[in-house]
């Protein structure tokens, strides 16, 4: 059968278990797979770009602006001024060393990132558009009915739901072989057309 959505996928699992009664359970095996895979995955269609906004001050929350919440890496944050300036990565503890000496307000060269928000350092003087290009999660098939991922290789998300299910049903007959299904079809996502070069990996806490 053709899988070309989340229902489709559903009922393809359900048909490769040979399970008709675990309707109920088939979308937490989907979930499961989209978990690992958001770790096994390094494919360019998970990298998008999108537009934030800092405001100016020297207060705390000046200095911090909220990351996407879909955000697994980071790879590049950029400040969109004339010439743009690609922002330095410092640790927390960097920051936090130098914070007393920067706190008058001016452009920001340096940030960091503390949980969900990236600190940026100097406080913004003005209202800055930030360029932030980033690894994005797999979007979730329980709130879409299909995604990139289904679309291009549903044999990751039908073979890691297989492997999802084992621990559910307890029967491991075909563990080894779906793990190995599910490997090459991991391995073929990342080989399509992916940067080789350096990357900044800054992970969303």
């Amino acid at each position: 059968m053709t899988i070309s959505n989340y229902t489709d996928l559903q009922t393809a699992v359900g048909n490769w278990l040979h399970r008709s009664d675990l309707s109920a359970v088939i979308p937490d095996f989907i979930t499961l797979a989209e978990t690992r895979m958001n770790g096994d995955l390094k494919s360019r269609s998970m990298e998008v770009r999108t537009t934030l906004t800092c405001v100016p001050g020297s207060d705390v929350t000046a200095r911090y602006v909220a990351l996407p919440s879909d955000m697994l890496e980071m790879r590049r944050l950029t400040l969109m001024t004339e010439p743009a300036i690609t922002l330095e990565y410092m640790s927390p503890d960097q920051i936090n060393e130098e914070m007393p000496f920067l706190l008058a307000a001016d452009r920001p060269t340096r940030f960091t990132v503390i949980g969900g928000n990236i600190e940026l350092s100097p406080p913004p003087d003005s209202s800055y558009s930030l360029e932030l290009i980033y690894m994005q999660r797999i979007p979730p098939l329980a709130s879409n009915s299909t995604n990139w991922l289904l679309t291009t290789n549903p044999n990751a998300y039908l073979f890691g739901a297989l492997l999802a299910s084992v621990a559910y049903t307890q029967d491991d007959s075909r563990a080894t072989l779906w793990e190995q299904k599910y490997q090459q079809a991991i391995a073929t996502t990342n080989a399509i057309d992916w940067y080789s070069g350096s990357t900044l990996r800054v992970r969303s806490l």
